[in-house]
């Protein structure tokens, strides 16, 4: 289950690296604006660019990094601390357990949080897991048709031959 703790943290990386960028754009903007003045109309353009993303882009990109960290936070006490309650949750991350509910529920439509199953109050790994046996259909030897299992041995409808379970493997 690490694997969902790795991703989470990826997610959230990514997230402070843009808004670091979108924040030095901002402050590399202004002073692009006011040297390239009247002499590079298209640098200063870019600097135009650059301090409208910055000043417009950048708040609401830290409001966004801040709500992945509450996710991976959420996810982290889930994998790491082992708490499966949202009351537990919220006593340990000082939240409310209607906020831990929607980061769970964010964090599973996410799939930060994969291999559980949440009714909305209690998380429980998810036990069902998918056969690891894939079925393969045995064909008949003689016309290739399909084999249909007769105790230990394998009868072909087809051409009416039967064959045991060595001969087939």
């Amino acid at each position: 289950m690490k694997e969902n703790v790795k991703r989470v943290k990826k997610d959230v990386t990514k997230m402070l690296i843009i808004s670091i960028v979108a924040s030095v754009l901002f402050v590399v903007g202004i002073p692009l604006i006011a040297v390239f003045a009247g002499k590079n109309w298209v640098i200063m353009a870019l600097g135009i660019v650059f301090v409208v993303f910055g000043f417009y882009g950048s708040p609401m990109l830290w409001l966004s990094y801040a709500g992945k960290r509450k996710t991976k936070r959420v996810v982290e006490a889930v994998e790491e601390e082992n708490l499966y309650t949202n009351a537990e949750i919220a006593q340990q991350l000082s939240m409310k357990e209607k906020e831990v509910q929607a980061e769970v529920y964010k964090a599973i439509n996410k799939k930060f949080l994969v291999g559980y199953i949440y009714d909305g109050a209690t998380i429980k790994l998810n036990d069902k897991q998918k056969p690891t046996q894939k079925l393969h259909i045995k064909k008949c030897i003689n016309c290739g048709g399909k084999l249909e299992q007769d105790g230990e041995k394998w009868h072909c409808p087809y051409c009416d031959m039967t064959f045991s379970k060595e001969e087939i493997q």
